[in-house]
This record gives structure tokens, C-alpha cells and sequence, in this order.
């Protein structure tokens, strides 16, 4: 999303300069398409936020506005104690003069305490927020009103990523897998901690990595289909629960061996992913943004998912059909996934016409908060 924004950016607003605050990992490719860094990343996770905070502070003497590209962050999962933290922020960039906006996202559920309060006055105080889903539609409506001007739908920014190159993708899988049968079919799994920290168990005997062993050994067996594991989303900060890579090597502990699986083991750019992704004929994902990185290139994929965004998601593009619980039993699981593979030619020509549709409703979101930007400025 990052990326995508900072893109429009250049090209509606040239010679503007773009501050971020980002981990250190990153720093690089900002550099490389002239990003302005806000934040270091200390060792310690304390000095991380002191850090933080002290960087967010420098914007105010520096920005004209500030534009929020966080895909879910507001709503029970995340707490009171968070929204009230950002609302903080929201107020003290408004009282400095500058334009606040939140790039289409998830919002929701609200019910924990307090939470409603901070979530209505960050939308009031904001210039314009967007709600990427019918669902976070609902539920800011209903703390705000559904005729509030400032708040808006549009459909997530990241439709409109570019990858890189397709040759790039099918080098890295052929890196590790091989060229692969002629028949074969290439399903990539990308699994997704939050998932696996909602289920019963640890390690390989959590209930989520059963369900993705059982769905990748009837794939290969059934489908002839090789699998490639890919990790959408890394963490340092705790290897066993915090880092999609561990998931991944659980997964290939559990699988047999003789199994056509591998694991894409490798530290990736946004735009190596969705390349990776692009060579694939099925993904299964509990990621978001992989989701929208296969379905954007018009690839068939089932969202394997834990909030309301994945059932969304998938209704949204016509296959609404296209989600698998880890409550439902292993016979259920299976055949939806053979009912997806039979209907992948359909797939595709859904996709065909719902996805121009999203990556429209996607651009008109940048559009208007940059021509509210450029009015401000203009003046």
C-alpha cells in the first residue's frame, strides 16, 4: 500500500518530499525511490517506541499532511488502548495545520469498551477516512452516522500494485522447485500467524497447520499439484509466534517427505511476492494483501481466513464461495478445495470482470485525497 501511494504521489505531486516511519529492514528500498526517513530502529523494543514517538513529533514541524495507509487497525482485535493512542496523533496533527487521512482499510468490530469513542472522534477529527469493505462500512456508520461526509468507500489501494516482472517469480520457484511437471498445477500457500495463535494447539499439532497439511497432501495427491510455502509477513521479535516462517517449517515437519513441497525460503520484496504469486495457477492464503496480489493478476484463490475483511474480500470479486474455516471438518475442507480446482476456468473469467472494478474504486481513493492536498496547497 505503501508503495502504491507513494507512486501516485510523485506523479500528481511532484517534488513533494514524503517523510515515512519505518523499521530499519526497509530502509534501503525507501531510499531507493526517495522516501525521507523518520525512524531508526533501536535493538531494544522500549527505545523502538520511545523512538517512535519522538519521530512523529518531528512531522508536525514538517508535513502538510499526513496520509495513513494501515490496512487493520482499528477495531476488538487491537483494543481500546490503540485507537485511543492514534487518536492522540489524529488531534495533535489537525491542531498543527495538517490534512489527516486514512487510505481504505478495515474498521471493526467495536464492542470492547471505550474503543467506540476513540474510533468516532479519530473519524470526526480526520479529514477523510475510507472503508475498504461493506462490513467496516457498517460499523463506522454506526458510531458516526451514515451521512457523515468523512467517511467514504473505496476498495484497497493495493489492487494497483505492479510486481515485478513474471520472469522474476518463476526463477526464484524454479530456484527451489525445480521447472516442474508440464501437467502439474502451482498452488502457493501463504499462512499467517494470526490464524494459527486463534487455534488449539502448538507447533505442528495446532489445528490451523493440520488443516493446511491436510489441504496440501489432498492437492498433491489428488490434483497432482506441486506447492510452493510463502511467507507474506516476517517478525524478529518472537520466532514462534510472531513469524509466518515458522509456520512454513512446521508445515514441511508434519507433510511426508516424497510430497512435491516447498518452501520459498527467502526474505522478498513486496514486488518479488506478487511475481512469485503471478506464476502460480491457485493461492491459498490467510493474508490480505496476498489475497489481493494473486487476485489482481486474476488468479484464483481461497481465503483461509480469521475476520470479516477475508469473507469481504472474496464476495466482493464473485467468489464468495472460495473461504475455508479451521472450524470446519477435514471432509468439508476438502471437498470445497476440490470444488475450487474444478471451477478455476470460471474463476478466472469472474475475476475478469469484477477486478477492473476494484482497481478503479482503488485509484479514485488516492485521487481524491490528493486533489484535497494539492486544493490545500494551491491556495
Amino acid at each position: 500500500m505503501l508503495l502504491v501511494a507513494v507512486e501516485a504521489i510523485h506523479n500528481r505531486l511532484p517534488g513533494v518530499e514524503i517523510l515515512v516511519q519505518l523499521r530499519r529492514k526497509n530502509f534501503e528500498q525507501a531510499r531507493a525511490i526517495g522516501l525521507t526517513l523518520l525512524e531508526t530502529t533501536p535493538s531494544r523494543a522500549f527505545w523502538r517506541r520511545v523512538m517512535a514517538a519522538l519521530c512523529w513529533h518531528k512531522i508536525h514541524y514538517k508535513a502538510g499532511a499526513v496520509i495513513d495507509v494501515g490496512g487493520y487497525q482499528f477495531g476488538d482485535p487491537w483494543g481500546a488502548k490503540s485507537a485511543k493512542n492514534k487518536l492522540e496523533l489524529v488531534k495533535q496533527r489537525i491542531r498543527a495545520g495538517e490534512l489527516v487521512f486514512f487510505l481504505p482499510q478495515a474498521w471493526g468490530p467495536f464492542s470492547t469498551d471505550g474503543i467506540g469513542e476513540s474510533i468516532r472522534e479519530i473519524v470526526n477529527t480526520a479529514t477523510l477516512s475510507f472503508a475498504r469493505d461493506k462490513t467496516s462500512l457498517r460499523e463506522l456508520h454506526k458510531l458516526v452516522g451514515a451521512d457523515n461526509s468523512k467517511v467514504c468507500f473505496a476498495h484497497d489501494i493495493a489492487w494497483n500494485f505492479q510486481g515485478d516482472d513474471l520472469s522474476l517469480g518463476r526463477q526464484l520457484i524454479m530456484n527451489v522447485a525445480g521447472a516442474g511437471k508440464d501437467n502439474a498445477m502451482t498452488v502457493c500457500l501463504v499462512p499467517n500467524r494470526q490464524v494459527y495463535k486463534r487455534c488449539k494447539g502448538q507447533g505442528p499439532d495446532n489445528d490451523y497447520i493440520v488443516l493446511l497439511c491436510n489441504i496440501i497432501s489432498h492437492l498433491s495427491r489428488r490434483h497432482n499439484a506441486r506447492l510452493i510455502l510463502l511467507e507474506h509477513q516476517l517478525s524478529k521479535d518472537n520466532p514462534e509466534e510472531r513469524n509466518d516462517k515458522t509456520l512454513c517449517k512446521y508445515i514441511l515437519s508434519s507433510l511426508d517427505s516424497a510430497l512435491p513441497v516447498v518452501h520459498l525460503d527467502k526474505t522478498l520484496s513486496a514486488s518479488q511476492i506478487k511475481s512469485v504469486i503471478g506464476n502460480c495457477d491457485l493461492l491459498l492464503s490467510s493474508r490480505y494483501h496476498a489475497l489481493i496480489a494473486a487476485l489482481s493478476q486474476q488468479i484464483p484463490a481461497v481465503a483461509i481466513g480469521w475476520s470479516h475483511k477475508y469473507d469481504e474480500l472474496m464476495a466482493e470479486v464473485g467468489l464468495g464461495s472460495n473461504i475455508i474455516f479451521s472450524s470446519m471438518a477435514k471432509g468439508e475442507v476438502l471437498d470445497q478445495i476440490d470444488k475450487v480446482v474444478e471451477q478455476m476456468p470460471q474463476a478466472r473469467e469472474i475475476l475478469a470482470s469484477t477486478v477492473p472494478v476494484m482497481k478503479q474504486s482503488g485509484r479514485a481513493a488516492i485521487d481524491k485525497v490528493l486533489s484535497i492536498i494539492a486544493d490545500k496547497f494551491r491556495e
